[in-house]
Order: C-alpha cells, then sequence, then structure tokens
C-alpha cells in the first residue's frame, strides 16, 4: 500500500517541475496618454525587464524618458495618466 503513494507523490513531483515558469523574454508596458488627438495609449516594450514585478517597481523612473522620446505620431503635449505592465503585446488581439 505504501509503495503506490510513494510512485504518485514522485510522480507528482515530476509534474511540478514542469510546470517551472519559463523567463520572460520582456515586459510589454501600455502607457495611457491625455492630449488633444484620439490618441490615447502608447506600448513600448522592454527586453531588461523580465518581471511584472520588476517593471512595477521600476518603470515610475523611466517614464520621464519615454515621454521625451514619443514617437512623430503622438502629440509631444500628451501627458501620461498611468501605465501597466504585461508579458504578452497588448496591441495584439486575444
Amino acid at each position: 500500500m505504501i509503495r503506490p503513494i510513494c510512485l504518485c507523490f514522485i510522480a507528482a513531483l515530476f509534474a511540478l517541475a514542469g510546470c517551472k515558469q519559463k523567463e520572460a523574454e520582456g515586459v510589454y508596458v501600455e502607457i495611457s496618454l491625455r492630449n488633444d488627438t484620439d490618441i490615447d495609449k502608447y506600448v513600448v516594450f522592454n527586453p531588461n525587464l523580465k518581471s511584472i514585478e520588476e517593471c512595477e517597481a521600476t518603470f515610475a523612473q523611466a517614464l520621464p524618458g519615454v515621454m521625451a522620446n514619443l514617437p512623430q505620431a503622438i502629440p509631444k503635449n500628451s501627458t501620461a495618466t498611468g501605465w501597466k505592465c504585461s508579458l504578452k503585446d497588448p496591441t495584439k488581439k486575444k
């Protein structure tokens, strides 16, 4: 009776080992914008960040640099009203 329990325990350990989450290739940040046009979001990808937690902890410091280097299509008078970190591209349809 003990032997089947041990086998189940070992099988469960192997199953959990296979569920290990792989490291992300980077983090997407969706910045909410306020401006005179209908452009209300801008998405940047940072390959140096590897987790949502790391993004949330450090993006406030990076935001002024991102806002200073907006693409020409986004009005320079845009202000950021918030941001959201994600491991998946928020511009792609689900």
